[in-house]
């Protein structure tokens, strides 16, 4: 009698379907760590997106001057946005800090064209506190990249606020 070498059919069949296993098993790790370092990749975007304009919208605020409508030094209209004068020479007038269309602009005097401060905002509130030289500016804002719950928040104490904001 003859002996063969080589293996059974029952073999490459348990062989083939070990491989398959062992192929699902890696794609999936590969996929979750891809898809990690992309989410992480988004957050610290979003986040260092989010300190940028923070630090602008501070800058704006902490330079508010008084003049804008009813004696008040700022204007919040319907907690989306501040219409506020500024004391900076070199950047004088009226400005509008403003959340619209998903972003928060920034308005230059009457007239001008709206520079966005940060875009992917989910939602934001604009307010004020307090009186006179004590009151505060407060702007919260929710970006759709950052981790759910995830808030924004910047409180500023303008230079110049001797008189109390009004609300319209």
């Amino acid at each position: 009698m003859r002996t063969q070498a080589g293996f059974t059919l029952i073999e490459i069949i348990a062989c083939i379907v070990l491989l398959g296993l062992i192929a699902i098993g890696a794609t999936t790790v590969i996929s979750l760590g891809a898809r990690s370092f992309f989410t992480a990749r988004n957050v610290d975007n979003a986040g260092t997106s989010a300190q940028i304009a923070l630090e602008r919208i501070a800058l704006e605020l902490r330079d508010v001057n008084g003049g804008i409508g009813a004696g008040g030094a700022v204007q919040v209209l319907a907690g989306t946005s501040i219409v506020y004068t500024t004391a900076q020479p070199t950047l004088s007038g009226t400005r509008t800090l403003a959340f619209t269309g998903g972003a928060i602009t920034l308005t230059p005097a009457s007239g001008g064209t709206a520079h966005p401060l940060i875009g992917g905002v989910s939602s934001c509130t604009m307010s004020f506190n307090g009186t006179g030289r004590s009151s505060t500016l407060s702007v919260t804002f929710t970006l759709t990249d950052a981790p759910a719950g995830e808030r924004f928040t910047i409180t500023v104490k303008p230079r110049s606020n001797t008189v109390t904001p009004v609300t319209s």
